[in-house]
């Protein structure tokens, strides 16, 4: 009787095909000794529409906002007392205002006192984050950022229960938030993921995991003005289940802001794309 050898690619198809006999779990990140994460963050809004109505007069107008990021984390051994250690450097912050009203054009860039910057950060025990910046940048100008930073590393996305196809749970999307609008801070927001899929191969695994974020809330100001402001957002998120590395973040959705003041009321609908990459690198710039 004559066996018909199997290719190593129908094998590969093979493993996609096959369901996941039993749950997973997430945990910490597993990287190589001098293995640094890169994170790179591009979030865009084309089509964006900006309304003004000052003193009962209406006018229109386009809004479109980039905002591009890209920073490395190298995380060190601990401290004998238990202290967690890093360092992170910012290659890039930037951030692009495009808006037309009445045909007239107003162009905004913005680059970070931050890029190009590298600094420590710790975090004792029963402490939080901190940051040691060298001085060298005003504290004030950078504090918004700073605080995304400290946010991002105390993420808790995943549940550390076993988890399986078709399961759901709540997170907590407040870094998403600061990446993508800085009047959302006040807004009451609920994140959902869900586990979709487990793909196989001959060398890893990955977890696919549906995203929903909804957000809404106001802020009234002293000066008497009140600030609303909604999200609602879907995509995906997939990560790597040998590295506990999540590669890859999308989302799309819409953006809508309301500033009503004492004589003026601004209404902004951007919809949004948003895609963060993360991979292993060597950081040779480290000490």
């Amino acid at each position: 009787m004559t066996h018909t050898p199997i290719s190593a690619s129908a094998l590969s198809l093979a493993a996609l095909l096959v369901p996941a006999s039993a749950g997973i779990t997430f945990g910490p990140l597993r990287a190589k000794p001098g293995e640094s994460v890169r994170l790179v963050t591009h979030s865009e809004t084309h089509g964006g529409t900006i309304e003004k109505t000052l003193d009962g007069k209406t006018s229109r107008g386009t809004i479109e906002i980039t905002r591009d990021r890209e920073l490395i984390w190298t995380f060190r051994q601990p401290a004998s007392d238990g202290t967690l250690r890093g360092m992170v450097r910012v290659t890039k912050t930037t951030a692009s205002t495009k808006t037309v009203i009445n045909r007239k054009p107003e162009n905004l860039n913005e680059v970070s006192p931050l890029t190009g910057k590298m600094f420590a950060m710790s975090k004792p025990p029963k402490g939080e984050w901190s940051f040691q910046l060298d001085g060298s940048v005003p504290r004030m100008e950078t504090e918004a950022e700073i605080e995304s930073m400290k946010v991002y590393l105390k993420r808790d996305w995943y549940p550390s229960h076993e988890v399986e196809l078709g399961d759901s749970w709540e997170f907590d999307p407040v870094w998403i938030k600061m990446i993508i609008e800085r009047d959302l801070d006040k807004a009451q927001t609920i994140g959902t993921m869900s586990l979709r899929q487990i793909r196989s191969s001959a060398t890893t695994q990955t977890a696919v995991i549906d995203i929903a974020i909804h957000s809404s809330g106001g802020d009234f100001h002293k000066d008497g003005s009140l600030i609303k402001a909604s999200v609602e957002l879907s995509g995906q998120v997939v990560v790597n289940l040998g590295t506990m590395l999540d590669e890859s973040l999308t989302l799309k959705g819409t953006i809508t802001t309301t500033s009503d003041r004492v004589s003026e009321v601004t209404k902004t609908t951007l919809p949004l794309s948003l895609v963060a990459t993360k991979s292993f690198v060597r950081d040779t710039a480290l000490p």
